[in-house]
């Protein structure tokens, strides 16, 4: 089959560093090497180290930090790949061609696209389930998951936290989605890049544990405010699967960078992992007044669910345009680039993300409500 375009990340890529404004991205300002390496031993370090290929599947020493992060996992269960994208893009491959009795993928919606994309130009069949609003929450419908997984699905696939929603999926809900899965024998894929952005101290719970045939995918872009390291991971349940995503691995990109996989080292080490968590939070915290601010100004056209984690927020708006065109005409009437949520398979909302510095945050939504009111 014809590979579909990806539209949220071509949009992305062709704007994002025309506009004057970009509001398209998920995650928190990012940090700086200097933020990392902050004593001369270390900055020494990176200056002495050797270009040549790192661990294919991730060093010891990176494999040992994310591990801490997962109850009962040892190094031998995790693969590291360049980004969470990869990570989801071997997790999908490997579903696909591991079992060709089941070729069904039923995949929560809205969503980051790129499982249901790679599944689709495999030749698979995607079935779609829900987030609902219930109580100003946004909610899995477990009934339409339940009537979706049948004898040929191979897996279902999650976001956790949600984007775009910065949803959090409760406890309840994992654990039913949980029992759906072992009912009918299929895997579990829960996506968890942006945990550990919560709004509160507490982190989200995680899929982990609750389910034996679960694969966790994430990485150092979100939460962690490293998407340049460009550095992510699957968990897996064995090392039996853990070797099967490996091979797959040695088809793509081979391995991570070696300085990557070093500095991601240093990211998760728990001291300065706390601080990053603790900075990631305040910044979200304190953007998010300013986009909660800006919404209420905005009640008339615009209608939001404050997410509970990740710096993105999932807008009803209600201009009479299509998302998409309004998008289009924010970009080159405003030169502010924001998703849309066609992308997201939810016409008539947008995703912005306020992870930006505080005063570029301001000046981009005042371009937007130039657009608004001119409506």
């Amino acid at each position: 089959m014809k590979l579909e375009t990806f539209n949220l990340e071509r949009i992305q890529s062709e704007w994002e560093h025309r506009v004057e404004f970009n509001l398209s991205e998920s995650g928190v300002e990012p940090l700086r090497i200097r933020e990392l390496l902050d004593t001369p031993e270390l900055k020494e370090q990176l200056f002495d180290t050797q270009l040549s290929y790192s661990q294919t599947n991730g060093t010891i020493s990176l494999r040992q930090a994310i591990a801490r992060q997962y109850n009962g996992i040892g190094v031998d269960n995790i693969i590291v790949s360049n980004g969470g994208a990869e990570a989801n893009y071997l997790v999908t491959w490997r579903f696909f061609h591991e079992n060709p009795s089941r070729q069904e993928l039923v995949f929560m919606i809205p969503n980051y696209m790129q499982m249901s994309g790679v599944w689709k130009t495999l030749g698979g069949k995607v079935n779609t389930f829900r987030l609902k609003m219930d109580n100003k929450r946004w909610v899995p419908d477990i009934e339409e998951l339940k009537a979706q997984v049948t004898e040929k699905t191979t897996a279902i696939a999650i976001c956790n936290p949600n984007n775009p929603t910065g949803a959090i999926i409760s406890d309840n809900d994992l654990d039913t989605i949980a029992e759906i899965a072992a009912e009918k024998d299929v895997w579990v894929i829960s996506d968890e890049i942006y945990r550990g952005a919560e709004l509160q101290e507490m982190k989200a719970p995680s899929m982990h544990g609750r389910y034996e045939k679960t694969i966790i995918t994430s990485s150092l872009s979100k939460a962690y405010s490293l998407p340049g390291l460009r550095i992510g991971w699957a968990i897996c349940p064995s090392e039996l699967v853990a070797k099967e995503l490996w091979s797959y691995s040695d088809y793509t990109t081979i391995c991570p960078s070696k300085v990557s996989d070093w500095l991601a080292s240093i990211a998760l080490k728990p001291e300065v992992q706390a601080k990053i968590e603790k900075r990631t939070r305040q910044h979200i915290q304190e953007n998010w007044s300013i986009m909660q601010k800006w919404l209420d100004a905005h009640s008339d056209l615009l209608e939001c669910v404050q997410p509970s984690a990740a710096a993105i927020c999932f807008i009803k708006q209600n201009t009479g345009i299509p998302s998409l065109d309004l998008v289009m005409r924010l970009i080159k009437e405003k030169n502010v680039l924001i998703s849309p949520g066609e992308y997201f398979e939810m016409p008539g909302f947008i995703r912005i993300g306020f992870g930006s510095k505080r005063e570029y945050l301001k000046q981009a939504l005042e371009r937007i409500s130039e657009m608004l009111d001119s409506l």
